[in-house]
């Protein structure tokens, strides 16, 4: 039986970042789709992206806490990579913060409470 190869420190945080953009890309799209206004999907979407947004945090703060000296073995562009994945994780923050605005308009008082928690951890998250 092969043994399964781990992934370095990094490289797995590169990996979980492309789980994470995959998946606000497909609530993206789903989020174009005909039916995606009714009022259950909305509320569906809405929390799919706060779970998301929750997931991103995590994955920032792991990669914040990350140290070159971590990794098992020497990284080239240690820092630019690392970099990179912070930039892909805005990245993908604000497309959550937009689909969220978006999907919030339809019905202002009922995710009132959700947008300004929302809101409040993009704009001054935690660290």
């Amino acid at each position: 039986m092969l043994a399964r190869r781990q992934h370095d420190p990094l490289q797995s945080l590169q990996h979980r970042s492309q789980e994470l953009k995959q998946q606000v890309d497909g609530l993206l799209f789903e989020s174009q789709l005909k039916g995606a206004l009714e009022a259950s999907k909305r509320r569906d979407m809405y929390q799919r992206c706060i779970q998301l947004k929750q997931a991103i945090d995590e994955n920032k703060n792991a990669l914040q806490k990350l140290k070159k000296a971590d990794e098992p073995a020497p990284v080239g562009n240690y820092y630019q990579k690392k970099e990179e994945e912070h930039s892909l994780l805005d990245k993908l923050t604000h497309q959550l913060q937009e689909l969220a605005v978006s999907i919030s308009r339809e019905n202002v008082t009922e995710y009132e409470p959700f947008l300004s928690f929302f809101l409040s951890n993009i704009i001054s998250p935690t660290v």
